[in-house]
């Protein structure tokens, strides 16, 4: 059989995996909802329909201003032009399958859905660098918040404002594209046979890292929107510091985040939740709120999942077509 033949054999063989992985990961959440809403509490009765549809709105509001991010970092990664829609519909379905147990399905998917577009290691990089950005604007928002409740605003906001100046800069020099391209030629030293790496790690223009940085602060200016409009959701929220209870959520999700096993940290978000928060409420009131966010979470993802699932952007028309050819 000649490679052309080999080529189209294979190609439905991709789609299909691609399919099932997408397929499972949308099961997975089904799974979890069903599990998990039965938990919710009576005390924390939804008390304004009105403001939990804002929270809904504003976190999509959230997770559609991550697309111009990882639209940027793959397309810096990548060398080629990426059209909004493809990013969003890559990026959301994604998402979804970070739901699995262990980390890898999304990346995974990604891989196997763009290997005829994309060099694998571009779309490991556009990941690696969306997923590090996310965890690091996590910790420097929660510790704005830390400082603004603890010790004093204007020491929060200069501290913030250093951190996005430091994360501007990083994202400028490429500090991610520059690690993985030394360690590629580390192991090219060492194995002659290794041909995954890539010596190319091009900076970005401070525009583009200026206007990375400002989509991350939008992101969570969204975010903390969402958190205070939780109490007119929830009257029981009304009397405790909304902020405290928003910064440790944030740092257990960055502890769920690194834990590879479980499914987008199902248990060890959790935990780091109700050890972080045992001073603001009672351990059954933090359980519940924690299914809710889960709950809340899940269903904004289900959401973009679903508007951009069956999107078909001129790119991956555009990439089919050079398959087939």
């Amino acid at each position: 059989m000649t490679d052309d033949g080999k080529t189209r054999v294979r190609a439905p063989i991709r789609l299909w995996l691609s399919r099932a992985i997408m397929a499972a990961g949308v099961v997975w959440i089904v799974v979890i909802f069903v599990r998990e809403s039965a938990d919710l509490r009576v005390d924390f009765a939804i008390d304004s329909l009105g403001w939990l549809g804002y929270t809904v709105v504003a976190g999509c509001l959230a997770l559609l201003l991550t697309v111009p991010i990882f639209k940027v970092m793959l397309e810096t990664h990548s060398g080629q032009d990426v059209s909004t829609a493809y990013a969003a519909r890559l990026l959301f379905v994604a998402q979804i399958l970070r739901n699995l147990p262990g980390r890898f399905w999304g990346v995974m998917y990604l891989v196997n859905e763009t290997q005829n577009r994309f060099a694998a290691r571009s779309m490991v990089r556009a990941n690696v660098d969306f997923m590090l950005y996310s965890m690091a604007f996590n910790l420097l928002m929660a510790t704005f918040l830390l400082l603004a409740v603890t010790v004093d605003v204007r020491l929060a906001l200069i501290a913030a404002g250093a951190g996005i100046a430091l994360l501007a800069l990083t994202v400028h020099i490429n500090v991610v594209g520059r690690l993985a391209a030394r360690f590629s030629r580390l192991l090219q030293a060492r194995l002659p046979k290794f041909t995954g790496g890539s010596a190319d790690a091009p900076r970005l223009g401070w525009h583009l890292a200026i206007t990375v940085s400002s989509l991350f602060v939008a992101v969570w200016l969204c975010y903390l929107s969402v958190w205070w409009a939780l109490p007119e959701v929830f009257p029981v929220l009304r009397d405790v510091n909304i902020w405290l209870l928003c910064a440790s959520y944030s740092l257990a999700w960055v502890l769920g985040y690194l834990t590879m096993i479980t499914p987008a940290g199902l248990g060890v978000r959790e935990a780091g939740f109700f050890a972080l928060a045992a001073p603001l409420m009672s351990l059954p009131e933090l359980t519940f709120l924690a299914v809710f966010v889960r709950l809340w979470q899940i269903l904004v993802e289900s959401l973009m999942f679903l508007v951009f699932v069956f999107v078909k952007p001129a790119d991956a028309a555009q990439s089919s077509n050079t398959n087939a050819a």
